[in-house]
């Protein structure tokens, strides 16, 4: 079975967000809130590019601080469940899928390097 990539942000986008992580929480709350008014008034289709781009710079936040901002970590698992609820109802399993698989990596990327950087400070 082939899986799906999934991403939202265009290249030019993305480098913004790696050079303006301040700035990009701001454009990440407003994507998210925009977002999820769409997907509560039932306009999934248009909803997904706000919470897709949310969701990317979440992940690009998360991986600015290190992979150690737990609350970057809880906010990428709340905007995963709002795409996968969106995908849903879209009925659309192969981005339901794909957006956990890529949650989920980001995830476990970001827990192997908080335990390994505690396990180097534990070591000195």
């Amino acid at each position: 079975m082939q899986t799906t990539q999934i991403s939202y942000l265009c290249p030019k986008h993305t480098d913004w967000v790696y050079n303006n992580p301040q700035q990009s929480l701001h454009v990440m709350a407003r994507d998210e809130m925009q977002g999820t008014m769409l997907m509560h008034n039932g306009q999934y289709s248009e909803a997904i590019p706000y919470l897709g781009c949310a969701f990317d710079i979440a992940v690009i936040l998360l991986e600015v601080d290190g992979g150690e901002n737990s609350a970057m970590a809880n906010k990428i698992m709340a905007l995963t469940s709002l795409l996968e609820e969106t995908y849903f109802h879209l009925k659309l399993p192969h981005y339901r899928h794909a957006i956990v698989d890529r949650a989920s990596a980001v995830i476990n990327a970001s827990n192997t390097v908080v335990n390994n950087t505690a396990s180097l400070r534990f070591a000195v």
